[in-house]
């Protein structure tokens, strides 16, 4: 997922969605639900807005939520 995040953040709005990335879209997409964070989630349920838009917007942020993620299940 974090490598999957620092692709779309190096390449941004360049960034080409593939299909075959659908799973990783619903584990951010299922993290961001676990972890409360509202405001991305009201992105996500935006009706005919792709969830690779999101993605894109919120990058940053992604970024920190699933690093946060793997720290706890570290410890």
């Amino acid at each position: 997922m974090l490598a999957f995040l620092q692709k779309v953040s190096e390449m941004n709005e360049d960034t080409v969605y593939d299909s075959s990335d659908d799973h990783i879209v619903s584990e951010i997409i299922n993290l961001v639900t676990e972890r409360g964070h509202t405001s991305i989630l009201e992105d996500f349920n935006k009706p005919f807005v792709h969830p690779m838009i999101t993605i894109q917007k919120w990058v940053e942020e992604l970024k920190v939520i699933a690093i946060e993620n793997l720290n706890e299940e570290d410890h």
